[in-house]
């Protein structure tokens, strides 16, 4: 197997060096990928690996057309669409990845990591690596207590969609780099009762984009009640510091405490419903001023037949990391639904809707956007260790930010092989 997927290796980085080099179309590299993943796959139609094995690889190949990559108002431009004379591209995605889980006495130990190559046909300025890894342990000690420590770090591009300086249409290839440690602990004092503690530090670090790099520190104590069915309450109290590495008069950072109740129930085994609802207090750093915010989440899940399912979800939070005044508060609503037509294909759907208002302490919302997108996939489990997924996907955005709309559509092509 090895051998093997060396020899693919090979042909598939002489591909790339072609398609660079232009002696040969790019589009049809992108089907040279995902056909060389399938004839190398043929020889191990048994290969996928198990949920207990130890150490699992797989190996995915994408495309995606992108009407407007750089997600532009309908006439805006900027410089690399008016040099190439269109806003659309064809990206090509190639990742690697594994993962560990190692059994030591009653400890659990998790390793995963991947590394994927991103290259665009026409704004090629744009190719970059991503990488992501991430340790867990699963820590018991004695039988009470348990809970997980953890470690993650990501390099990325960042996102065109919340580019703060949309309206001058700065598109350029800014990385970020996302680091974060987070510990649980829980005690049980009974078979149905335990008192949960959290805490962690995350930092987002950007190449070009310094003045959005930040640190947030967060921390929570709670008591879940839960009965032998998985049926759940529990009461949770927070703490967080969201700090900006440099300070600029347009924004600050700000201190947070939060408030929560949160439910699961479950009726029957086909239907699972989940809610939340809590208060935030925050005092923004830039004017002490404080100011209470409710959030909340709705969610449910129902298998209505042996082949369909839906999941419908509601609610409103803060964003996690912000890029300018204030606070990013979006509400989202989002319906899925999964149809089974075979054992080997199903189809799925997903519509969402966030509404954003950009709050700022001691006033009202500055500005407010709404995005909807609808996304129709089709997965197809051609072998036991290859699945193939196409999709299509159309986005809207309506903003009161100066030149801050835009439309897209997404047509994608995965192959996704498990060794």
């Amino acid at each position: 197997m090895s051998y093997k997927f060396t020899v693919g290796s090979l042909k598939y980085n002489a591909a790339i060096f072609l398609a660079n080099k232009g002696s040969i179309s790019k589009d049809l590299v992108m089907w040279f990928r995902v056909g060389l993943l399938g004839l190398c796959s043929l020889n191990y139609a048994q290969a996928a690996y198990g949920p207990e094995d130890t150490v699992k690889l797989n190996v995915n190949l994408a495309s995606q057309y992108d009407s407007n990559l750089f997600k532009l108002a309908e006439n805006i431009e900027n410089t690399q669409t008016r040099e190439n004379g269109h806003k659309a591209d064809l990206r090509l995605d190639s990742k690697v990845s594994g993962q560990l889980d190692l059994i030591l006495s009653r400890q659990l130990l998790h390793a995963n990591a991947d590394i994927s190559q991103i290259n665009y046909r026409n704004f090629s300025e744009l190719n970059h690596n991503e990488w992501n890894v991430g340790l867990a342990w699963d820590w018991l000690l004695g039988s009470r207590l348990s809970g997980q420590l953890s470690a993650k770090a990501s390099n990325r591009m960042s996102s065109f969609e919340d580019d703060l300086f949309a309206a001058q249409g700065n598109r350029v290839l800014d990385m970020q780099r996302q680091n974060s440690v987070d510990w649980q602990g829980i005690l049980k004092l009974k078979s149905t009762l335990s008192i949960i503690a959290t805490a962690g530090i995350s930092t987002e670090e950007h190449d070009l984009k310094k003045f959005i790099d930040a640190k947030n520190n967060t921390a929570s104590l709670g008591l879940r009640y839960q009965t032998a069915k998985g049926n759940y309450i529990s009461l949770r109290h927070g703490w967080r510091k969201y700090t900006y590495d440099i300070d600029l008069p347009f924004r600050a950072g700000f201190t947070e405490q939060t408030s929560s109740v949160n439910l699961g129930y479950s009726p029957s085994n086909k239907l699972i419903i989940s809610s939340s609802l809590g208060l935030s207090h925050w005092v923004s750093a830039f004017n002490d001023q404080s100011q209470n915010t409710p959030q909340w989440d709705l969610g449910l899940a129902w298998q209505a037949t042996d082949k369909t399912s839906l999941k419908i979800g509601y609610g409103q939070s803060f964003s996690e990391f912000t890029s300018g005044a204030g606070r990013n508060l979006d509400r989202h609503m989002n319906i899925g639904a999964k149809w089974a037509m075979t054992a080997k294909m199903d189809w799925n759907i997903d519509a969402d809707r966030r509404e954003r208002s950009f709050e700022a302490a001691g006033g009202n919302a500055q500005r407010n956007e709404n995005t909807n997108s609808l996304r129709i996939g089709l997965n197809y489990k051609a072998l036991l260790p290859l699945t193939i997924t196409s999709y299509v996907r159309a986005e809207q955005r309506n903003s009161e930010v100066i030149n801050g709309n835009y439309k897209d559509y997404q047509l994608g092509l995965n192959a996704r092989f498990d060794y």
